[in-house]
């Protein structure tokens, strides 16, 4: 069942995925791939348990963990948007690494896996995206096994006064420019992704809620001047 945020959102990501690998590496600057980086070492599991990569879109992070397991390992990939699957599934297949990979088309707040599943948990650049936050860490906690990290990678705003204003700028001006430049449907999703940026919860606001869902040691880690937070707690 879809509610207006969730079929909002399914129809903003349906129409972009073929350039999406792309411009989110030119709009960051090259630095989602450090991003993701920090979070496969901190959430990997050590002894080849399946992981669940949550909102994975064209499957980058799900990508960056199966380049890291061993051949006993495997990754499990959900969206709700079927054309983002479909991109993800070929990309990786061309990269010799699919067989590591399954895709199921699934709403965060509603994973269709059993309790304890996997040995850790992620979600990428998309916690703003889902319509229920506490349902999804709830979703994401329930289906990680004891000792596993839930961990969700997010933009977030800036401690630095100066800073953060030439970023909003950039958000709000040069982020909406940039995707019209490439499609209406890249225009519309980078004016909704800017402002949704603005209205995010912080890092500790996350931290928080994976707190109050058990998880230990929850805590928040800026991540290139606090333009994203790494926010992980321990599943008991």
């Amino acid at each position: 069942m879809f509610d207006a945020k969730a079929r909002y959102v399914r129809s903003l990501f349906s129409g972009v995925p073929i350039e999406y690998d792309i411009l989110l590496g030119l709009l960051t600057f090259a630095q989602d791939r450090r991003w993701r980086a920090y979070v496969v070492q901190r959430a990997r599991p050590p002894n080849n348990e399946p992981i669940l990569d949550v909102a994975t879109g064209t499957g980058l992070l799900a990508a960056d963990f199966a380049r890291s397991i061993s051949l006993l390992g495997y990754v499990v990939g959900v969206d709700l948007t079927l054309s983002m699957l479909k991109t993800a599934r070929s990309r990786l297949r061309s990269k010799q690494f699919g067989t590591k990979v399954d895709w199921v088309l699934a709403r965060a707040e509603n994973l269709p896996f059993r309790d304890e599943s996997f040995g850790a948990a992620s979600i990428s650049l998309a916690l703003r995206n889902v319509s229920d936050v506490q349902k999804t860490l709830a979703e994401m906690s329930r289906t990680t096994g004891s000792g596993g990290i839930v961990i969700s990678l997010d933009f977030a705003r800036p401690t630095n006064g100066l800073f953060r204003i030439f970023y909003y700028d950039y958000l709000l001006g040069l982020f909406p420019l940039f995707g019209r430049m490439v499609s209406e449907a890249w225009g519309r999703t980078l004016t909704y992704l800017g402002r949704s940026i603005l209205k995010a919860r912080t890092g500790d606001q996350i931290a928080n809620l994976l707190s109050s869902e058990g998880l230990l040691d929850a805590k928040s880690v800026p991540l290139t001047a606090g333009i994203v937070c790494a926010v992980y707690g321990t599943k008991q």
